[in-house]
């Protein structure tokens, strides 16, 4: 029984601990729902800096639908492989 309740404690404590991000990011958004580090004006600092980030926030804002999303990176992932080649080298043979 004392068991139980240990374990009850502990995971109820693991839980406020993981949650715990997400509400203090609740509690600093001010401005009617602008986070306070854009409200500061360092928005820079969380600017996506890839193409992908792009298009990660503009499907989490619902922007864009899913499969949109999938046929950008399909259209990215061709086209990189375009300007980078994937070159295998040649097999040498066995080491034995």
């Amino acid at each position: 029984m004392v068991g139980i309740i240990l374990f009850v404690l502990v995971s109820i404590g693991l839980l406020m601990y993981a949650v715990s991000p997400a509400v203090r990011d609740v509690v600093k958004r001010k401005d009617g729902g602008v986070p306070a580090s854009t409200a500061s004006g360092d928005a820079g600092r969380d600017a996506p800096e890839s193409l992908e980030g792009v298009l990660v926030g503009q499907l989490a804002a619902a922007v864009i639908s899913r499969r949109q999303y999938v046929r950008a990176m399909e259209r990215l992932a061709a086209r990189d492989d375009k300007r980078n080649p994937v070159v295998v080298p040649p097999e040498t043979g066995s080491a034995a």
